[in-house]
């Protein structure tokens, strides 16, 4: 980092301890909990990546709350944590979904819940985007989303910083941000040590360095609107955003699209349409796709 940049990381900084008024890391997770049973009852609720640092908590106190269906997902085996004994205990129905929120398979597992929970996992993506487009497929009220941010940098909107084999003397300053639990900047994979180059252990690194404003910009990109932004925990280095799904068909095409249109040019020399595709497909009028009607 330039000696501007190591400037403007201690100026945020001083700014934040002098006038954040910053209440115990408690008190913030207390917030969250009671933001969920407001919003829980008689909504299904998912937990995205509420495994391994909280073994479960969001999603069972979404369930105590009157949560209509609860679901937990995760990379993680639950097996090797907690969650099983905790589920059993409780006599609870939770239903628990394996799997890699950029796999298309794993989201259509998990379905459409009207609320989904999403914190500690945006930064642990080389694929932020396609990760918030992908919360949005399975959003159907609200997006409750916290992540690791970045103070705005002056004349730079919207900047983003890629932490991957920072030298050690340009990682310190961000790591210092992340300073609300001692144990938290030496955890955080290339901000706090050294990138892990090991094979698999590509989901333990922290990848991007998002500032607040890219991050609203990349939630407007996948079609979510900020309705309230949480200050459960002030601090520029941590951003939590309650999020609205904006109506409408994605602006990217489906993953296959371009190999199902190859595919099917070849087997009925019909070309899938492209402006109205996704209007079409929910009306059942895409080549080779089954007449809806007929499924009644």
């Amino acid at each position: 980092m330039s000696l501007t940049g190591r400037v403007w990381s201690k100026a945020v900084r001083y700014r934040r301890r002098r006038f954040g008024q910053r209440p115990p890391k408690s008190a913030w997770i207390s917030g969250q909990l009671d933001w969920i049973r407001e919003q829980a009852p008689g909504r299904s609720f998912v937990d995205v990546g509420g495994v391994w640092m909280r073994q479960g908590e969001v999603a069972f106190t979404a369930e105590e709350a009157g949560a209509s269906a609860v679901t937990l997902f995760d990379v993680g085996d639950p097996e090797l944590t907690e969650v099983p004994t905790k589920r059993k205990a409780r006599d609870s129905s939770l239903r628990y979904v394996q799997g890699d929120l950029e796999d298309p398979l794993s989201l259509a597992k998990i379905g459409v819940h009207d609320i989904v929970w999403c914190t500690g996992v945006l930064y642990h993506t080389p694929n932020p985007v396609k990760q918030l487009m992908h919360l949005r497929q399975i959003t159907g009220e609200l997006l409750y989303l916290g992540t690791l941010t970045l103070p705005d940098i002056p004349g730079f909107p919207q900047a983003c910083i890629y932490y991957p084999y920072l030298e050690p003397e340009e990682r310190r300053p961000y790591a210092a941000g992340a300073d609300w639990d001692p144990s938290v900047p030496e955890g955080l994979l290339a901000i706090g040590s050294d990138f892990d180059e090991r094979p698999m252990m590509g989901y333990g690194n922290c990848w991007w360095g998002m500032t607040r404003s890219a991050l609203v910009a990349m939630l407007r990109t996948a079609q979510f609107e900020v309705i309230e932004e949480r200050k459960i925990f002030p601090s520029p280095y941590l951003s939590e955003f309650v999020c609205r799904p904006i109506p409408g068909d994605p602006f990217m095409p489906p993953h296959d699209y371009f190999r199902r249109y190859s595919e099917t040019l070849e087997a009925t020399g019909e070309r899938l349409p492209f402006d109205d595709f996704y209007e079409r497909e929910r009306a059942g009028e895409l080549p080779g796709q089954p007449d809806p009607s007929a499924r009644e």
